[in-house]
């Protein structure tokens, strides 16, 4: 049973040391003229890439974060940008169907917001601040994501949702 721990644990560093370009992921040193997440790649960065049906809030959601991944005051490494994307594209592949699967939706957005808000009370994620997307929305991408939640969590319940699904 050790062993099989050891062969795990060693696999799951292996694969950490070779995501994002075969570099080791590593937050940017603090000087303001060292590369940021933004300078690390596409690979680093949240892209649901094309849907089938329109899913309007889910792309605002994908810009705010990509923003909030990019803002100065960020210092997140390139594995935890993959975990928020590997998220997002969870949800996605939720919304993207006929009907919409809300429960999965549901779960995987939940998991989305508890890790969001990691990330911002470590002070890892920065928050900008956004234009609401409708009157007395949400203002940033913690709260975004927050509010979506709720909203697939109750199309997932039967409820009615609001002017954003």
């Amino acid at each position: 049973m050790k062993r099989t721990a050891w062969i795990v644990t060693t696999g799951i560093l292996t694969l950490l040391a070779v995501a994002c370009d075969g570099s080791a992921p590593s937050a940017p040193p603090a000087s303001a003229a060292s590369p940021t997440l933004r300078r690390v790649g596409a690979s680093c960065g949240v892209d649901v890439g094309p849907t089938q049906n329109p899913l309007p809030a889910l792309h605002e959601l994908e810009g705010w974060l990509n923003d909030a991944l990019q803002d100065p005051a960020s210092s997140l490494n390139c594995g935890q940008a993959r975990s928020l994307d590997a998220k997002m594209e969870a949800v996605t592949k939720s919304l993207d169907r006929t009907p919409p699967n809300f429960h999965a939706a549901c779960g995987v957005s939940g998991a989305l917001v508890n890790e969001l808000g990691s990330l911002v009370g470590r002070g890892r994620l920065a928050t900008p601040a956004f234009p609401p997307p409708f009157p007395g929305g949400p203002t940033n991408v913690l709260a975004a994501a927050l509010d979506l939640n709720g909203r697939w969590c109750a199309a997932a319940r039967g409820e009615l949702v609001g002017p954003r699904s």
